[in-house]
């Protein structure tokens, strides 16, 4: 069963440099470790559980690698480019999403080496060839999640930040995008329509556990408009709960759109 959001991951050009900006921003954030080829990361975990990744890239894929996930990333200028929802049955997950006609590949492994040197371990399924909709990858734990996750201390934050409230993404079909989340999360229609929080949009939501994906389509010019026609499908913008609301500059959150609301 799909349980809510688990992680967003933010592609920051240098992992230091974004780490500092978040320090900056009032997020606490912690040193995750090392993958086995090509990124490390840093994490800024909330109460509710869920967390922001911040990651880069320590090597580069060459002509002739296997391209990585978010490579490509890097020329649109990093920033919110994916996020995982939690699986309590990844195996069983991927099968009914597979019968309901969303075809994920996996489980597949993940692992990371902590600054500590603890070795953590996951498992993945990620959506099979284009991924139009920008649904996300589903993610279980196989080693205990507080090692991968932390709490506790880690999870109190200057800012007041407490968790996630919603991930809006932009498609150019709205419909079509539907489809697969309904059919990601078991759903046959969006939980609700109308999304006021962005401006110059349309759509429709999901609930996802205690989180919400906002479908977006522009409905006029503007910022979401500018991210289509650039990006493609993609995510927009994550709304974060904390104690007054407050957009904070891109530009100063290693790319990410990011808007803070009093809840």
């Amino acid at each position: 069963m799909i349980t809510g959001f688990d992680h967003i991951v933010i592609l920051v050009e240098d992992l230091e440099a974004g780490i500092e900006q978040y320090r900056r921003l009032g997020f606490n954030v912690t040193p995750g470790g090392k993958h086995p080829r090509f990124t490390h990361n840093a994490l800024v975990p909330f109460a509710d559980g869920t967390y922001l990744e911040l990651i880069a890239f320590w090597e580069q894929p060459q002509s002739g690698d296997d391209m990585h996930r978010w490579h490509r990333h890097q020329a649109s200028g990093g920033g919110l480019i994916d996020f995982a929802v939690a699986s309590d049955n990844l195996e069983s997950d991927i099968q009914a999403i597979g019968v309901r006609g969303l075809r994920y590949g996996g489980p597949n492994p993940g692992a990371r080496s902590r600054p500590d040197g603890q070795q953590v371990a996951w498992k993945m399924g990620w959506l099979e060839g284009e991924n139009p909709g920008a649904v996300p990858f589903v993610i279980e734990d196989v080693t205990e999640r507080g090692l991968r996750v932390p709490g506790g201390a880690a999870t109190q934050h200057d800012n007041g930040v407490r968790g996630i409230r919603s991930l809006a993404v932009v498609v150019r079909d709205q419909q079509a995008a539907s489809g697969r989340y309904g059919q990601l999360l078991g759903k046959d229609a969006p939980d609700g329509e109308g999304l006021k929080n962005l401006e110059n949009g349309d759509g429709v939501y999901f609930l996802v556990g205690a989180q919400r994906v906002d479908i977006a389509t522009p409905s006029g010019p503007g910022p979401l408009a500018d991210q289509l026609a650039a990006r493609g499908d993609s995510l927009y913008e994550l709304t974060l709960l904390g104690p007054t609301t407050v957009d904070l500059n891109p530009a100063a959150a290693g790319g990410a759109r990011l808007r803070i609301v009093a809840g």
